[in-house]
C-alpha cells in the first residue's frame, strides 16, 4: 500500500518561513499605508486616526488570543508567537474591512480567526480555512447592517452595481455609473472610499510583483483567478451586449486584486503542486463571477476561498504524483473545469436583467392644524440655542429642540433632540428660513416635516408678531411643534440680543 504525505510548505523550512512572513508583511505594510494616506488627506483626521485604531485593535487582540493559547497549553510564549506570526492575519483582516467598521467588530472578528480559523487546527501550518477570511465571514454573519461607527462613507462600487443586478447595457447609463466613483482609471488607482486595502489595485499589483519576485508567493494563482474572472466576465460583455468596461469593472471592484494576491496565495490552505494551484485559481474565478452575479452577496472573494480551501484536499488527491507524467491528466482536468465554467457563466448570462435603481419616493404630506409660533404648546419643554453666527444683517442659530422621541415615544432607547439651523434678518425682523441639521424623530413619520411645503411656512415670518403660525405636518404633530419650538427659542434669543 502507497501512502503519500505531504507536509505544508510552511513547515518545510523555518528560516524560509520568516522571511515570506517578513516580505508579506512589507507589502501589506505598503498596502496599509496607502490608506492612511488616503483617508488622512482626503477626508479628516478622525478617518485616519480610526484606522489606525482599527489596526491596533486587531493586533492587540490576535497577540492576546496567541498568547492566551500559549499559556494554557504550556508553550513557550515567545517561540510560539514567533512560530505563529500572528500580526500577519491581524493585518490582512484590518484591510479587508471598511473605514466604518467597529473596534468591537473588528476585534471579534481578529479573535475568531486566530482561535477558530487557526488554533483550534493546531497552529500556524495546520489550517484548513485562510484564518482572515474565516474571520471576515464571522463578522459578515453576526455584524451585518450594524457593524459600523458615525464614521461613514459613500456606497462602495461593488454594492451599487449589485443592486443594478451586475449589469447595465445603455452607454450613457454606464458612463454616469462610473463617473460617480470617477470612472475606471480612478477605480484602479483607489482613490475612492472602500475597504481599507482592497481599492487601490495598482498599488496592489505592484507589491504582487515584489513578492513573486521574491518568491514569496506562487504567481499561478493570482494570474490564473484573474484572467478567468476577466474571461468569464467578457462572455457575459459580449452576451448581454457590454462593452469592454464590463470586465475591468470585475477586476477594479471590490476585494478581487487583493484576495487574490494576499489570501488566495496561502501555502497552507492551497494546494501544493503547480496543476492543484492552477485548478484551485481556475475553481476560485468561476466561483467568484457566479456569487457575484447570481447570488445574494455584493462580492464572491470571500465566500468563493473559503470554499475552494475545502477542496484542496480533493486536488491535493488529483493532482497526485509525478507532475510532468500526468501532463495529459492535468490537462483534461483544466480542459473541463473551464468548460464547466463557460457552461456555468453561460447559463447564468441568459437570466441576468438590469435593475433600474429603486429612487424612494418623497414623503407626501398635508398640513393640518395651526400651531402658534408663541402658543403654549411652544412653551413646553423649551428648546436651547446652542450656537449662533452673525454675518451683518443675518444671524444664524443653531437650536436642539425635543421632538417626539424625547417627549412621546417610551420605547426609543437613548432618544435626541432635532437640530435645526434658523436664520433671521434681524434688520427687516423676519425669519429667513429655517432647515433640519439632525432629524431624530421617527422616520417615514416626523421625517415629513422635513419637507419644503412645511419649512417654507417659516419664511417670511414677523419675528415681532405673537399671531404669527404654521400649520403643522398632519400625522407628525409632535415633530412639527418641535420646529415651531426652535423656531420660538431663535426668534427670543435674537430679541433678547
Amino acid at each position: 500500500m502507497k501512502f503519500t504525505f505531504r507536509v505544508s510548505p510552511n513547515y518545510r523550512d523555518q528560516l524560509s518561513t520568516g522571511r515570506i512572513m517578513r516580505d508579506l508583511t512589507i507589502g501589506l505594510g505598503v498596502i496599509y499605508a496607502f490608506a492612511l494616506a488616503y483617508y488622512f488627506t482626503q477626508y479628516s483626521s478622525n478617518y485616519g486616526i480610526h484606522a489606525l485604531g482599527l489596526m491596533a485593535t486587531s493586533l492587540i487582540v490576535a497577540f492576546i488570543t496567541e498568547v492566551a493559547f500559549a499559556y494554557f497549553t504550556k508553550k513557550k510564549i515567545k517561540s510560539h508567537l514567533l512560530g505563529s506570526y500572528p500580526w500577519v492575519t491581524a493585518i490582512i483582516l484590518t484591510l479587508m474591512v471598511p473605514i466604518a467598521t467597529s473596534y468591537f467588530a473588528l476585534g471579534f472578528g481578529t479573535f475568531f480567526a486566530i482561535f477558530f480559523g487557526k488554533l483550534v487546527f493546531g497552529g500556524f501550518g495546520q489550517n484548513i480555512f485562510n484564518p482572515a477570511a474565516a474571520g471576515r465571514a464571522a463578522m459578515l454573519a453576526s455584524f451585518a447592517g450594524v457593524a459600523v461607527t458615525d464614521i461613514t462613507t459613500s456606497a462602495t462600487p461593488t454594492a451599487s452595481i449589485a443592486q443594478l443586478g451586475w449589469m447595465i447595457d445603455k452607454p450613457e447609463a454606464v458612463t454616469k455609473f462610473l463617473d460617480q466613483f470617477g470612472g475606471l482609471q480612478n477605480m484602479f488607482l483607489g482613490l475612492y472610499p472602500g475597504a481599507l486595502g482592497e481599492t487601490s489595485k495598482v498599488l496592489i499589483l505592484v507589491v504582487m510583483v515584489f513578492l513573486i519576485i521574491r518568491k514569496v508567493i506562487d504567481w499561478r494563482i493570482p494570474v490564473f483567478y484573474l484572467s478567468t474572472v476577466f474571461v468569464l466576465a467578457s462572455l457575459i460583455a459580449v452576451s448581454k451586449g457590454m462593452g469592454f468596461w464590463y470586465p475591468l469593472f470585475h477586476l477594479s471592484t471590490g476585494g478581487l486584486v487583493f484576495g487574490a494576491v494576499f489570501m488566495a496565495t496561502d501555502p497552507v490552505t492551497n494546494p501544493t503542486s503547480a496543476s492543484g494551484r492552477t485548478l484551485f485559481a481556475i475553481g476560485l474565478g468561476i466561483l467568484t463571477v457566479l456569487i457575484r452575479v447570481k447570488a445574494n452577496l455584493p462580492e464572491g472573494v470571500l465566500y468563493s476561498i473559503l470554499l475552494m480551501n475545502m477542496l484542496t484536499p480533493s486536488i491535493e488527491l488529483l493532482t497526485d504524483g509525478w507532475q510532468i507524467k500526468n501532463v495529459k491528466k492535468y490537462a483534461i482536468s483544466f480542459a473541463s473545469l473551464s468548460l464547466i465554467g463557460i457552461l456555468l457563466v453561460f447559463g447564468v448570462s441568459t437570466t441576468m436583467s438590469y435593475k433600474a435603481p429603486v429612487v424612494p419616493e418623497e414623503p407626501t404630506i398635508t398640513l393640518g392644524d395651526p400651531v402658534g409660533i408663541f402658543s403654549d404648546e411652544t412653551a413646553l419643554a423649551p428648546a436651547s440655542v446652542t450656537d449662533k453666527v452673525v454675518d451683518g444683517d443675518i444671524t444664524t442659530l443653531t437650536v436642539s429642540s425635543k421632538g417626539y422621541a424625547m417627549l412621546q415615544d417610551d420605547h426609543s432607547e437613548d432618544p435626541q433632540p432635532n437640530v435645526l439651523i434658523v436664520k433671521i434678518d434681524t434688520v427687516k425682523q423676519e425669519i429667513v428660513s429655517v432647515a433640519y441639521a439632525t432629524f431624530s424623530d421617527t422616520p417615514n413619520i416626523g421625517d415629513k416635516t422635513k419637507d419644503e411645503k412645511f419649512l417654507d411656512q417659516f419664511a417670511g415670518l414677523s419675528i415681532v408678531d405673537e399671531a404669527a403660525e404654521v400649520d403643522v405636518v398632519s400625522g407628525a404633530t409632535n415633530t412639527s411643534v418641535s420646529v415651531a419650538r426652535a423656531v420660538r427659542a431663535a426668534i427670543e434669543a435674537v430679541l433678547a440680543q
